[in-house]
């Protein structure tokens, strides 16, 4: 199974020439957005948390829970629940993430 957007020009030719094996799909909930787990890596440094909280408000998008944990050997990582639009705006996020200083790794759980 592949999904595609309804925009995809390779939607429109296999809508066009199988119409019997397209079927609707919605990804989460209408109108509320997605929740999803992800994982922030890195030097554990003043300012890492707003920089990243200042990145997430940036884009639009939602804390619904945040936890950090220290690493003796001066790493941190902090997994989040965070609350995003869709697909696009989450790569968005963690590829800017992964852009902050001091950050080594940012990507989704799960």
């Amino acid at each position: 199974m592949t999904v595609h957007r309804a925009d995809c020009a390779a939607f429109a030719r296999l809508t066009a020439a199988q119409p019997q094996r397209v079927l609707p799909v919605e990804w989460g909930r209408a109108g509320g957005g997605y929740e999803v787990d992800v994982a922030v890596s890195g030097v554990d440094r003043k300012w890492l948390l707003k920089d990243v909280t200042t990145v997430i408000a940036q884009e639009d998008a939602h804390v619904a829970d945040i936890r950090s944990e220290a690493r003796a050997n001066g790493l941190v990582q902090l997994r989040m629940r965070l609350r995003v639009s869709d697909y696009g705006q989450l790569s968005t996020l963690l590829g800017k993430l992964d852009a902050l200083p001091g950050v080594e790794r940012a990507q989704r759980l799960g």
